[in-house]
């Protein structure tokens, strides 16, 4: 930073973050908005899809409508937090029928990630959770795996097959996302394997439905051309360099948004699509801020504050490419590919060589 910015960033007015939250949180008018206006889209591509199965258009009108249920996941996912709307019952009913349009199972995947917000980047925390979702190693954990499960490693990170991983996932996994989450509810199994239950019932009919509809091939292969795009956005919300990765005596809710989330610069006609998952680092500070206000929070504290100038930012292509980074390197304090990693391992091997020369 030149002298002329650090005169500019020392007269910027602070702000309040508590009013901000006021100004910005969720309403009742702005969600039945949000989605109504969505269920319209939603539904019209749906029709438009069923009405024109037997031309080729189809196929685009029906990526469309794949493409849409990522807002629909954001909807899912601001529920989850009870920031979507202000009643936390309407949060779960809305839960619940956007889990069945998205294929993930509401009550696994809010368990999961509240707990991934409380774990972001903190390497050794209290949950013994992953502190980066993506990334399952560190360089040191890496190399101390025979080789045959250093290659099975590769095979399940290599970015296509992560894409299948994904795909399999949704399509078996999540129907028995209970068995991941059941001790996080103690004795009261029925309330989740009923929740299950449902959720894998409306799943099973919805595919139903678009096979008796003629949609259901157009609906696999959109589904899944999305989301290996849902897949480069979600990686790349915390991994990237220079990360933030700290021991959990040294981790804090903000450093987790503003150092350890990104911002995302999207075209603009996405923005919509996004529903502000790409202000991934305003959502780590304040997950109650719904994405529908993101944007505007974000370019009202841009106006306003200095205060996410350390923010990473990234576009689409630096995305895709930090598909690549797989490990996280504990000495280099940086995320690292499998390239790397090897070199690092043959390194050490031929010091520890050169050190039994001399013994």
């Amino acid at each position: 930073m030149n002298s002329n910015q650090t005169n500019i960033a020392s007269h910027v007015k602070p702000i309040s973050e508590t009013e901000l939250f006021k100004k910005y949180k969720s309403s009742y008018s702005s969600a039945f908005i949000d989605l109504s206006f969505h269920t319209l889209l939603l539904c019209s591509s749906f029709f438009s899809a069923w009405y024109f199965k037997d031309f080729w258009f189809a196929f685009p009108i029906m990526l469309l409508h794949s493409t849409l249920k990522i807002k629909t996941f954001t909807i899912l996912h601001d529920c989850c937090h009870d920031s979507y709307i202000p009643n936390s019952s309407l949060s779960v009913i809305i839960s619940m029928i956007t889990s069945v349009i998205t294929s993930r199972f509401w009550l696994g995947y809010k368990t999961r990630h509240l707990i991934h917000h409380k774990t972001n980047g903190a390497i050794n925390n209290e949950y013994n959770f992953n502190f980066n979702e993506t990334v399952f190693f560190t360089l040191k954990q890496y190399a101390k795996l025979n080789a045959f499960m250093r290659q099975m490693y590769k095979i399940a990170k290599h970015q296509y097959i992560v894409l299948f991983v994904g795909f399999f996932k949704i399509i078996i996994l999540e129907h028995f996302s209970f068995i991941r989450c059941r001790k996080y509810y103690n004795s009261n199994y029925i309330y989740l394997l009923s929740h299950q239950f449902f959720f894998s019932s409306m799943c099973i009919l919805m595919n139903y439905m678009f096979y008796e509809m003629g949609l259901l091939t157009y609906h696999l292969i959109c589904s899944n051309i999305i989301l290996f795009y849902g897949l480069i956005i979600v990686h790349s919300q915390h991994t990237y360099n220079p990360p933030y990765v700290v021991i959990n005596s040294e981790w804090t809710y903000r450093d987790s948004g503003i150092l350890g989330s990104s911002f995302i610069e999207i075209p603009y006609w996405l923005k919509y699509i996004m529903g502000g998952l790409e202000y991934h680092h305003i959502h780590h500070m304040n997950s109650k801020i719904p994405g529908y206000n993101l944007q505007a929070y974000h370019e009202d504290v841009i106006s306003r504050s200095n205060m996410f100038d350390n923010v990473v930012k990234l576009s689409i292509i630096d995305c895709y490419n930090n598909l690549w980074l797989v490990l996280y390197d504990e000495d280099k304090k940086r995320y690292i590919t499998f390239a790397e990693a090897d070199e690092e391992i043959r390194k050490e091997k031929e010091k520890e060589k050169e050190k039994e020369k001399y013994v």
